[in-house]
C-alpha cells in the first residue's frame, strides 16, 4: 500500500511518546513493504523533506497547534502528488486535515486515536469546548465520521456510540530489538554501571514523564522511605517534565542524592542501557491526578512494554488495561492504586527475591515479544488499513 500518515501535532525526530509511536509505526509498515509518506510539523531549521529509514518525512509549517485544521490544503496537495491508497491520521482535537483532505480526494482514511476524543466534564478541554460552544465536539465527530476505521488502545476513547462498529483496539508496543539486553554494547554498559552503580546495588527504575499522573511524587515518597532504611537499593528516575526540579529539590533536602539518581532527559537510544542496570521497572500511575482517565485507562504505556522487553519484572497499579499487559504474579506485581504501603512491599519483595524477579522478567520479555511489539502492532494495523481499502 501507499500510505500518507498525517501526524501534524508531532515533530520528528523525537523521543517523547507521540514521536516514538509515529516513528515506530512508520518503520514497521515500511519493513512490511509499504510506501510511506509521514507528514509532521516543521521546527525551525529542519528540512521540509527528507528520507529516513526507507520512508519520506514531509514537514509542514504550522502557526499554532490550535490551527492545524487549516493545513488541509497542503495535505490535499500531498495527496495529489503522492497518490496514496489510504490516509492515516493521528487524532488531535484541532486537526483533521488528513481525513478531510482524503474525503475530498475520495480515498479512504483511518483515524488513529491515542487519548479521549472528548474529555469528561470538569476537565480543561471540556470547559474549553463549552466556551467554544461545542466546536471541539463537532470537529471530533466530523473526524470520526469521515474515517472509515478508528484504531485505539481503548474503544472508550471514541465516544460516539453510533460509530462503534468502526473501532478496532490495537495496543502500542515496544521496540524489542532496541530494548534487548543481548544487543547492548558490553563496554558501554559496564562504563555506565561503574558511573552509577559501582557497588552493584539492586536498582529500582522509574522511566517516564515527570507529571503528576505518572506517579512521580508517589514513587519519590516510597523511594525515600526505602532509601533511609536500606543501603543495598538504588533508585533511578529517568525522564523529564514539570516535576523534575521539584523532585530533585526534594531528594536534595532529604540528602539522598547518592541513593536516588535523577539523570534528567536521556537520549532514547541510551534508555536501554540504563534499564539494563535495573532489577525491576516501576510504573506507579496515579489516574486520579489526570481527569481524562475517567473514561478508562486508555494509555498503552510505552514504559511498561519497554520494561518487559528489557527482561524486567513490572510493578504497577492493578487497573483494567494495565493488568492485561503485565499480569499479577506472571510478569510483575500489581498493587491497588495510591496504596503506597503495597507499592513499597512489592518493590522490597522483588529486591529480596532474585529468583522471583528473574522468573517474572523472563515471562515479561516473552509476552511483549509475542503480543506487544511494534512488529505486532504494525501487523494488526495493516489488517485494519486493508479493511479501509476493501
Amino acid at each position: 500500500m501507499k500510505i500518507l500518515y498525517v501526524a501534524l501535532k508531532e515533530t520528528l525526530p523525537g523521543s517523547h511518546g507521540g514521536a516514538v509511536h509515529v516513528t515506530e509505526v512508520a518503520q514497521q509498515l515500511t519493513r512490511r513493504g509499504h510506501q510511506l509518506v509521514v507528514v509532521v510539523q516543521r521546527r525551525a531549521g529542519q528540512p521540509a523533506r527528507e528520507t529516513r529509514d526507507g520512508y519520506t518525512i514531509v514537514r509542514l509549517a504550522a502557526r499554532s497547534n490550535f490551527l492545524l485544521f487549516r493545513l488541509q490544503a497542503p495535505t490535499r496537495a500531498l495527496i495529489d502528488e503522492f497518490h496514496p491508497d489510504v490516509v492515516m491520521e493521528r487524532y488531535y482535537n484541532f486537526s483533521g486535515a488528513g481525513v478531510h483532505a482524503a474525503a475530498r480526494a475520495e480515498i479512504p482514511s483511518l483515524l488513529e486515536v491515542n487519548a479521549p476524543m472528548l474529555d469528561p466534564p470538569g476537565t480543561k478541554k471540556h470547559r474549553a469546548d463549552l466556551l467554544l460552544l461545542g466546536q471541539m465536539t463537532r470537529m471530533a465527530r466530523a473526524q470520526a465520521e469521515l474515517a472509515k476505521r478508528i484504531v485505539t488502545p481503548l474503544a472508550a476513547t471514541a465516544p460516539f456510540s453510533a460509530l462503534r462498529a468502526k473501532v478496532r483496539e490495537i495496543p502500542w508496543g515496544a521496540n524489542v530489538e532496541m530494548f534487548d539486553r543481548t544487543r547492548l554494547d558490553p563496554a558501554q554498559l559496564e562504563a555506565l554501571r561503574l558511573e552509577l552503580n559501582p557497588e552493584n546495588k539492586r536498582v529500582v527504575a522509574f522511566l517516564g514523564s515527570f507529571r503528576p499522573w505518572h506517579g512521580v511524587r508517589e514513587f519519590a515518597t516510597v523511594a525515600e522511605t526505602i532509601a533511609r532504611a536500606r543501603d543495598d537499593i538504588l533508585f533511578l528516575m529517568l525522564g523529564a517534565g514539570p516535576l523534575l526540579q521539584e523532585t530533585r529539590a526534594r531528594v536534595a533536602r532529604a540528602n539522598l542524592q547518592t541513593k536516588i539518581i535523577l539523570p534528567g532527559a536521556t537520549p532514547y537510544p541510551r534508555v536501554p542501557y540504563y534499564l539494563a542496570l535495573a532489577t525491576m521497572g516501576v510504573a506507579p500511575f496515579n489516574p486520579a491526578a489526570h481527569p481524562p482517565l475517567r473514561v478508562g485507562f486508555y494509555w498503552s504505556p510505552l514504559k511498561v512494554h519497554e520494561y518487559m522487553a528489557m527482561h524486567l519484572p513490572v510493578v504497577t497499579i492493578n487497573v483494567a488495561g494495565l493488568n492485561q499487559i503485565a499480569r499479577h504474579e506472571q510478569e510483575g506485581l500489581l498493587y491497588p492504586e495510591n496504596d503506597l504501603t503495597a507499592l513499597r512491599a512489592a518493590i522490597l519483595r522483588l529486591a529480596d527475591d532474585a529468583a522471583l524477579a528473574e522468573r517474572l522478567g523472563a515471562a515479561g520479555r516473552a509476552r511483549v515479544v509475542e503480543h506487544f511489539s511494534w512488529q505486532r502492532h504494525a501487523e494488526l494495523l495493516e489488517k485494519v488499513l486493508r479493511e479501509c481499502m476493501a
